[in-house]
């Protein structure tokens, strides 16, 4: 599993009632989803969360989800609860939240037992802090092939700085994106996918879709979704067009130059080949802009 075959994870608290029939594609072309005992559940909350997410497991048990599940609970003692549930075994995996180089170790020390997937949340002071990053890149390094993405914490790295998005502004505009080109740049150049924060704004889809086209120019190729509807131009935009599709077919070309030019571009197969590929992935899994998308590609 990698972050291009997620799309859009749509954050759902354990007590939403809608969250098994989603869990079921209730909702469509959803490709993954969080069920979170976090933030989105009070502290008084948290017995009756937890009696949810295990009626929600126990179906698993009986018929598994449709889409890619991750669980996100609030702290490792909730998570040994959670591993012991009828129905864990039907999951992707778990979403760990406010990771940082010092409690790694503590979520580790459950999960290297385990063969769940893992996607550790930053949203914290490291995020601001290239050493620290660094060092929690070469603790994560031995479980690359587990972890589907690096999530950031968005609205958490803002809380530090006692600020809430712009209802105007993309996230790159303002102090979250030094974080994210942060987190960007320490993961990506070593096989880690990086997930987009939250446009919490669900309600103007049209800057969605400028941060998700900024999402892409930064390699972030999966975003978190705080509503359904912002499900599908997350998912659109995820789909190349057909001059990127030609460009990226002729850069993997075996027979293709060293250095040519398409359309007035430069194409390069020696630093062009990763790029080529994700589009490849890309069009396979969400289709090619402009075209029409078949059905099976929509199926996770």
């Amino acid at each position: 599993m990698n972050a291009i075959e997620l799309g859009a994870t749509l954050y759902t608290p354990a007590l939403n009632p809608a969250a098994l029939d989603n869990a079921y594609g209730a909702i469509p072309d959803q490709r993954s989803m969080a069920i979170c005992l976090e933030d989105a559940i009070r502290d008084d909350e948290v017995p009756q969360a937890e009696q949810a997410l295990a009626a929600i497991l126990n179906a698993f048990h009986t018929l598994p989800p449709k889409i890619h599940v991750f669980v996100r609970p609030r702290e490792i003692e909730m998570l040994v609860r959670i591993l012991r549930m009828p129905g864990a075994d039907a999951i992707a995996g778990f979403i760990l939240p406010k990771t940082t180089t010092a409690n790694l170790a503590h979520w580790l020390s459950v999960l290297v037992h385990e063969q769940h997937c893992f996607m550790p949340t930053i949203e914290g002071e490291e995020a601001f802090d290239i050493a620290a990053l660094g060092r929690l890149k070469d603790l994560l390094l031995p479980y690359v092939d587990r972890v589907p993405a690096i999530r950031i914490g968005g609205n958490d790295v803002l809380g530090l700085l006692a600020l809430r998005r712009s209802r105007s502004r993309t996230a790159y505009d303002g102090p979250l994106g030094v974080a994210i080109r942060n987190i960007a740049s320490c993961f990506l150049p070593h096989g880690f996918g990086v997930a987009a924060p939250v446009f919490e704004h669900f309600g103007d889809t049209t800057l969605l879709a400028q941060e998700v086209e900024l999402d892409l120019e930064h390699g972030l190729l999966t975003k978190t979704a705080v509503h359904p509807c912002q499900i599908a131009p997350i998912q659109q935009a995820y789909r190349p067009t057909l001059a990127d599709m030609h460009d990226a077919r002729s850069i993997l070309d075996s027979q293709a130059p060293a250095v040519f030019g398409s359309e007035g571009s430069m194409c390069e197969p020696a630093t062009h080949s990763r790029w080529a590929g994700t589009i490849i992935q890309r069009a396979q899994t969400y289709g090619v802009a402009g075209t029409i998308l078949p059905a099976q590609t929509m199926v996770a």
